[in-house]
């Protein structure tokens, strides 16, 4: 996403991204079903949507005011608003792994995205931080959502996660068409291979089999194991990027596998 935003804004970027992972997506259930349009008649597909690009435009319009670092540590201890929700909407129990998986995990995050360094927290505005903390608590209720509408609808994941690409491309196009600058300029090849790039690989690939995985898998653990997605961007950007990996970030990914190992345990589908 870091390289693609060179060649593209925010808001163009991330309706591409969405509107080809749909194409994706589509082109995935055709050759493997046929698609059932009345999908959309089912306003759970269009919540999951709306909460998805709801979630999208918060976190990119927070940016705006708030540094990177805040963003992704705010962003990411949604895992405690997550947990809380599950338990009281779903009533996912809570047992003493679960408890003490949480905070783990949430300190786990917080060495991940400053490797310790409380001064990489500075300059963040409230506006922005408080607009990051709302896509955290969106993306809370989206998983908890997500897991309901798989669970009575297991066998028909394909449809759900193409049709729910599809609203959330719709919901991020009016941010696109008043903030971005799609139409207004031309999107070169670079930025065009970033788009196809995420919106296979970082958005449908991965949206299908959490879908799938959710179906035997409870809210909580299902968070707790998305956060393997900070240790995977840190790495890698280490490699692809050249920036810095410190010893407290290699700390923080111990820490969030540990969460993940203890919320595991005893832990099946709620």
């Amino acid at each position: 996403m870091k390289i693609g935003l060179e060649y593209v804004d925010p808001y163009t970027f991330a309706f591409l991204r969405l509107s080809a992972a749909f194409a994706f997506s589509a082109v995935f259930l055709f050759a493997k079903e046929r698609p059932r349009v009345t999908m959309l008649r089912d306003r759970s597909i269009w919540l999951l949507g709306a909460l998805n690009a709801g979630g999208f435009m918060l976190q990119y319009v927070g940016l705006t005011y708030t540094t990177a670092t805040r963003t992704a540590l705010i962003v990411n201890s949604n895992v405690a608003a997550t947990a809380l929700l599950s338990w009281k909407i779903r009533h996912e129990p809570m047992n003493l792994s679960k408890i003490l998986a949480v905070p783990s995990a949430i300190v786990g995050v917080f060495l991940l995205t400053t490797g310790g360094d409380l001064s990489s927290l500075y300059g963040g505005q409230a506006f922005g931080d408080l607009l990051v903390l709302l896509a955290g608590l969106v993306w809370s209720f989206f998983l908890v959502v997500n897991k309901d509408v798989v669970s009575r609808k297991g066998s028909e994941v394909s449809q759900i996660v193409t049709w729910v690409t599809l609203v959330t491309a719709i919901g991020i196009a009016p941010f696109t068409l008043a903030l971005g600058t799609v139409g207004s300029s031309v999107v070169p090849w670079g930025g065009w291979v970033a788009v196809a790039y995420t919106a296979i690989f970082c958005t449908f690939v991965p949206y299908l089999l959490f879908a799938r995985a959710q179906r035997f898998v409870s809210v909580t653990l299902s968070a707790l194991v998305l956060l393997v997605e900070v240790i995977v961007a840190i790495v890698s950007s280490a490699l692809i990027l050249g920036e810095q990996f410190v010893l407290g970030s290699g700390l923080g990914a111990v820490l969030v596998c540990a969460s993940i190992i203890l919320a595991s345990r005893d832990s099946g589908s709620a």
